[in-house]
């Protein structure tokens, strides 16, 4: 940070996507720990960027802010320069929106300086590296043969090739580590022709999502019949799902931290 900049006009938002079951705000609010302690000297704030969220939290009594909110009430309070993080695994539509509204919000009457942070998945390195820590929190109770299969929810678009490329590098680390996407390709059918071929009978199920919210417990392991659980036990595999948020693995999150400390690093440079 700039010395001479007053630290009650430095702050740190952290943005989400967020989910509508109060038991997902865990690994924001983890987040959001591990952010004050690392920048004492900065406001550490936290909104969700779907508005569906947003709206359901609301009806259910806990309103939650969305970064706007966030960032003009930080204008207004005096805050001057601003690193925005986003949690979002892709740089998908929620993350170009972020960093379409902080820049919008920077400049002779805005904020003096803003950084975004990119993703989880931003870039090339962050891709190899990410693949490399995925291998350090796999389901514990995987056995040697099985197959571990992590969600992710998939984008419009150019950003959707994320997936096909950490597929890639986790084919030259494990091959029995696949990923497929729930709203985009590949999604389960092709995922199930993947792991026929591997000649795999048992898969283990892990969320490739910020948060363990609805996709997570009902899309991926819920009982009903269109959950990835109950679609992988239709075509004959035996299925176990380990339900932890990305954002919830310390080694995950440090990927994000790391992106973080990269933002703030540029704003007093």
């Amino acid at each position: 940070m700039n010395p001479e900049t007053h630290p009650a006009q430095s702050a740190i938002l952290l943005a989400a996507f967020g989910s509508r079951l109060p038991d997902a705000s865990t690994a924001l609010e983890r987040m959001r720990g591990r952010a004050m302690a690392e920048y004492p000297d900065f406001r550490v704030e936290t909104a969700l960027t779907s508005g569906t969220v947003r709206r359901h939290k609301s009806t259910q009594g806990t309103p939650e802010q969305s970064p706007e909110d966030v960032l003009r009430r930080l204008l207004r309070e005096g805050v001057r320069t601003l690193a925005v993080q986003s949690l979002h695994v892709i740089p998908g539509d929620e993350f170009r929106n972020l960093e379409r509204l902080a820049h919008s919000l920077q400049g002779p009457d805005g904020f003096e300086r803003i950084e975004v942070g990119r993703p989880l998945l931003g870039n090339r390195e962050d891709i190899r590296r990410v693949a490399s820590e995925l291998l350090t929190v796999l389901p514990p109770q995987r056995q040697p043969g099985e197959a571990v299969l992590l969600m992710g929810h998939g984008t419009r678009g150019r950003a959707n090739g994320v997936y096909a490329d950490l597929a890639a590098e986790l084919r030259l680390l494990d091959p029995l580590v696949l990923i497929g996407a729930l709203e985009a390709e590949p999604g389960l059918a092709a995922k199930v022709d993947e792991l026929r071929v591997l000649g795999v009978t048992k898969v283990h199920l892990m969320p490739l999502l910020f948060a363990r919210g609805v996709h997570a417990t009902r899309d991926m392991a819920g009982a009903g019949g269109n959950s990835w659980k109950s679609g992988l036990g239709r075509a004959g595999f035996s299925c176990e799902a380990y339900l932890k948020g990305a954002g919830e693995h310390e080694a995950l999150a440090g990927v994000w931290l790391e992106h973080l400390r990269e933002a703030v690093g540029r704003l007093s440079a």
